[in-house]
């Protein structure tokens, strides 16, 4: 929804007004979750539902937009329809973004739960993470140094020493985490979210810390489960 307000043909202004409408008299709930790419935003919005043993629906927001005014909003309206009818008119709204200057306030506000950031998982973070892919990609070698790492390159990591039968070392040649490769960007972020938005990690509002993303010691080793 960036640039709402801003587009010339009135597409987004349009779907934006549509959906807080909606939202505003079902009185839905919505939280919003901001961090850098691969911090697991979208991850935890689809395990919401799974945790709470409800329904999940993607809503594409972008895959609705047509050149026409009318025909967005249309879709938009159906859209919305099948939502009401699966939540019987209890819905909670997750929106992701790597990005939230280009939010309109009128958005933000609606979404009601507050804003979580997402920052670089810690070294105790990753360990989990490191874990959880060791044992869905059934990988047996030790990790590579992972400073800065998010979980979508552990991911990529495991699955790629998987696939290739390479050992994780090997695989994390060709791994270039987005610490490093959009330093500026992750540091500006966080220094934006900094005293304003939730923590995603802990209790309490987000801090910006030097620390975040430290790196473990070469020498630790994580093995995936045995069956």
């Amino acid at each position: 929804m960036a640039g709402s307000g801003t587009d010339l043909s009135g597409v987004k202004t349009e779907m934006a007004g549509t959906l807080l409408t909606w939202m505003q008299d079902h009185e839905a709930e919505g939280t919003i979750f901001l961090g850098p790419p691969g911090a697991a935003k979208s991850a935890v919005g689809k395990a919401t539902g799974s945790t709470a043993g409800v329904p999940t629906i993607a809503f594409d927001l972008a895959g609705m937009q047509d050149s026409l005014v009318g025909a967005s909003g249309e879709r938009l309206r159906a859209a919305l329809q099948v939502v009401e009818a699966v939540s019987q008119g209890r819905s909670l709204w997750i929106a992701t973004c790597n990005s939230i200057a280009s939010l309109s306030p009128e958005l933000r506000r609606r979404f009601t739960l507050g804003t979580f950031f997402f920052d670089l998982p810690t070294c105790e973070e990753r360990d989990v993470i490191w874990k959880l892919y060791l044992d869905k990609y059934d990988v047996h070698s030790d990790i590579p140094l992972d400073e800065g790492w998010t979980g979508a390159e552990i991911k990529e990591c495991c699955r790629k020493a998987a696939r290739l039968n390479m050992q994780l070392r090997e695989a994390a040649m060709y791994i270039v985490p987005v610490s490093r490769s959009a330093s500026d960007q992750v540091k500006a972020l966080r220094q934006q979210a900094s005293g304003k938005f939730i923590s995603a990690s802990h209790e309490g509002v987000y801090e910006c810390s030097e620390t975040a993303g430290s790196s473990r010691p070469a020498r630790r080793v994580i093995r995936p489960s045995e069956p």
